[in-house]
């Protein structure tokens, strides 16, 4: 083969300009969107996770303190301390929802124009309770 360097050269000039692009869509309003939207998922889901926690050691709990007179003291005091804790747990992953969700806004209101930001909001977070609050970056 004579031209080995073309070879060799148009491969690296194809990964650089593979990257470049990819960096590119990465940056733009859109790639940033996804991103802070797949971060927003996954804090959705260990929310509901920590959710499910609370519920099932709340049931074990109140099904301890049902049989409390054929329970060691101490299953019962367990039970109550993994409650607290899963409610600590769930307070940590609320808040990082707001975090995440808070992150979403602000692309929304940088980088989108004022007509699709509604629609854009209303597809992508979920609604909230927040009294006519505005949010805060």
């Amino acid at each position: 083969m004579h031209n080995w360097s073309l070879v060799i050269g148009s491969a690296l000039l194809l990964a650089i300009s593979l990257f470049v692009v990819y960096r590119a869509f990465a940056d733009s309003a859109r790639g940033q969107l996804r991103r802070n939207l797949r971060v927003l998922r996954q804090r959705y889901r260990q929310l509901e996770r920590a959710q499910r926690n609370v519920d099932s050691a709340a049931a074990r709990l109140a099904k301890l303190r049902s049989k409390a007179d054929a329970v060691k003291p101490r299953h019962g005091q367990e039970a109550a301390e993994a409650v607290e804790d899963a409610r600590s747990l769930l307070k940590i992953a609320a808040d990082q929802v707001l975090v995440a969700e808070n992150h979403v806004r602000k692309i929304i209101v940088e980088e989108y124009p004022p007509q699709r930001q509604e629609a854009l909001r209303r597809r992508y977070l979920r609604p909230s309770g927040n009294d006519g609050k505005p949010f805060t970056f």
